[in-house]
């Protein structure tokens, strides 16, 4: 599994070498002479060949955007299909994480492989409706970790339903 370079390493009024680089971020020097060849700036061509740290680290920013994709909130990005989908609403569920984040995991509609998006939990309720769930939530698309929900009373049912 390889690592992303974190760009908050380099210093930007440092110069570094081919090597000095790739021991900085932990790849290959192969690698860097790619980025090299990709477009990464340099002073000149003459050996060992410097590399200014603010080039270094805008080219690693660049780099990383060029990754990043924006899906819409009811969307999740498949890898197999390489682009943004609406997960299948049987598959969806939402497991929640701490400091108010949720993980909706589902199925991708086009072609079924596995897909996860992070979420805000009190957007959990629009995105259900936006999936074209009915609200409330049921219970058995709620994972919270073993705690018991604190203000919503599924089991028990809502006080408007028992009439």
């Amino acid at each position: 599994m390889t690592s992303r370079c974190n760009p908050n390493r380099i210093k930007i009024h440092r110069c570094y070498t081919v090597i000095e680089v790739s021991e900085l971020l932990g790849v290959h020097p192969r690698t860097v002479r790619n980025w090299i060849r990709a477009g990464l700036p340099v002073f000149d061509e003459t050996r060992p060949l410097l590399i200014q740290g603010a080039d270094l680290k805008i080219f690693l920013k660049r780099k990383r955007k060029a990754y990043m994709h924006q899906c819409a909130a009811n969307e999740v990005y498949c890898f197999m299909c390489k682009q943004s989908n609406k997960p299948n609403i049987e598959s969806v569920s939402f497991i929640g994480k701490p400091a108010g984040m949720a993980q909706m995991a589902g199925r991708c509609s086009v072609c079924g492989s596995k897909a996860n998006k992070y979420v805000s939990w009190r957007n959990v309720n629009a995105i259900w409706s936006d999936l074209g769930g009915k609200l409330p939530i049921a219970e058995k698309h709620l994972n919270l970790g073993g705690k018991a929900l604190l203000n919503c009373p599924l089991k028990g049912g809502f006080d408007h339903e028992k009439e």
